[in-house]
């Protein structure tokens, strides 16, 4: 493992992709409502005494480590493609993110969409995470 290898500009891109996804993954643009209406909340509860830049944050330093992390699972490969990259961070939200979506949902009795919104999300985010890495490998 050669943390030397990881490109910090391919872990701002991806830390920002993986936010401007969040946000339109959770705006009524795309899962917003839908996601609210399995909630059984409001926007206005959500945001209800509470500070939304707490949540950017700890959402912000989650996305660095993911990178992070995903970038050393990159490097590891021996010859890095675009594909590749995809792949991997296809593989790292569907078999982990995802998968650790799965207790909740059954343990606290949430909503399957709940679910699917989340693993989706999470899914889609670190693919494209992957891709921008993998651009950047040496």
């Amino acid at each position: 493992m050669d943390l030397s290898q990881i490109s910090i500009l391919a872990i701002v891109l991806a830390v920002v992709a993986n936010m401007v996804i969040g946000a339109l993954w959770y705006s009524p643009v795309l899962f917003a409502n839908i996601w609210m209406k399995s909630l059984g909340r409001a926007a206005e509860e959500i945001h209800a005494g509470s500070n939304p830049n707490i949540g950017y944050g700890f959402t912000t330093f989650a996305g660095i480590l993911s990178a992070i992390v995903l970038s050393l699972f990159i490097t590891m490969l021996d010859s890095v493609t675009i594909g590749g990259g995809a792949l991997i961070g296809f593989l790292a939200g569907l078999g982990i993110a995802s998968a650790r979506e799965l207790s909740p949902t059954f343990f606290e009795g949430r909503k399957y969409t709940l679910f699917f919104i989340s693993a989706g999300y999470h899914t889609v985010s670190l693919t494209v995470m992957g891709i921008i890495i993998a651009c950047f490998v040496k």
